[in-house]
């Protein structure tokens, strides 16, 4: 069987433990994950988070302020999540140690982003040469979505990050959250994977994409398996990595993470047998590789 890395988790034992989650991972034949630190308190049923009828707004320009706007709404003054089961708190700084704890002790089985967040951080720069000393730190997560900032406050830790060559994963905002255009442009050689198939630009990301260096993540419920596929023909399987969002989404019917539904995305993909071994891994290990 081919190598499959999940190259965008979260370590969350508030709801999957790490017990739990190294059996989904043996049931599943997922060989090793890339984890991101928890940056939220643990969230309702996907549904409620990412309504499809948002997630078919944000598809064209036109109506993707209308989405915006939804998003918006879910946000507090403190700069939490509100939504109709409650209020979940977004924590500024990410929990970075928990993970790399994880990584320590199963370095076998587990890589780690280091969150980071320019706007929490006056030392972002510090932050990044702290983390970047540990082992099995592999490049940087963002989340100017719901950390709220604008990605121009990303530029010194993308300058610093292209000089050492680490890449980037980031959830992109809405506008001037999400300009993708101008980090691609003022930073060529910097590595950039969009989650969740660049949400929430998608299609108009993916054209983009195709003259710079950036890559997509088809992890999370932010897509469907449809949006998935779309993104393998716009982009080609070589810019498209396996990721789950795990452990958001997808209940099983123990009502826990189901570690099959994203695998099953790629493996019912109408592309070659080569393709897909790139997508669950060799596409990420070429950017490991190349850093």
């Amino acid at each position: 069987m081919a190598l499959i890395i999940d190259s965008h988790a979260h370590f969350e034992p508030r709801m999957l433990s790490e017990a739990d989650l190294i059996s989904k991972l043996d049931a599943a034949g997922v060989d090793k994950v890339a984890l991101i630190p928890a940056m939220n308190d643990p969230l309702p049923p996907v549904p409620e988070l990412m309504p499809s009828a948002v997630r078919l707004l944000m598809q064209s320009s036109l109506t993707r302020p209308l989405a915006e706007a939804a998003h918006r709404l879910t946000l507090t003054n403190e700069g939490n999540l509100r939504l109709l089961s409650g209020e979940y708190k977004i924590y500024p700084q990410p929990d970075n140690a928990s993970a790399f704890e994880l990584v320590k002790r199963h370095p076998e089985r587990f890589l780690s982003w280091a969150f980071l967040n320019p706007r929490a951080s006056a030392n972002v720069l510090d932050d990044l040469e702290k983390w970047r000393s540990y082992s099995g730190m592999i490049g940087v997560k963002l989340h100017p979505h719901w950390h709220d900032y604008t990605t121009d406050l990303l530029f010194p830790l993308f300058e610093r990050m292209q000089e050492l060559n680490l890449p980037a994963l980031i959830h992109l905002g809405f506008g001037k959250r999400g300009d993708y255009r101008a980090i691609a442009e003022k930073f060529p050689r910097l590595r950039i994977i969009a989650a969740h198939a660049g949400f929430p630009f998608y299609q108009d990301m993916w054209n983009f994409a195709k003259q710079h260096n950036i890559y997509v993540d088809l992890s999370s419920p932010y897509i469907d398996e449809n949006l998935a596929r779309a993104a393998v023909k716009a982009m080609g399987a070589e810019r498209c990595l396996y990721g789950t969002d795990a452990p958001y989404g997808f209940a099983d019917e123990n009502h826990s993470y189901d570690y099959t539904a994203i695998r099953g995305w790629v493996e019912r993909m109408p592309v070659s047998a080569a393709e897909k071994e790139r997508i669950f891994a060799g596409n990420f290990l070429n950017l490991l590789e190349a850093s």
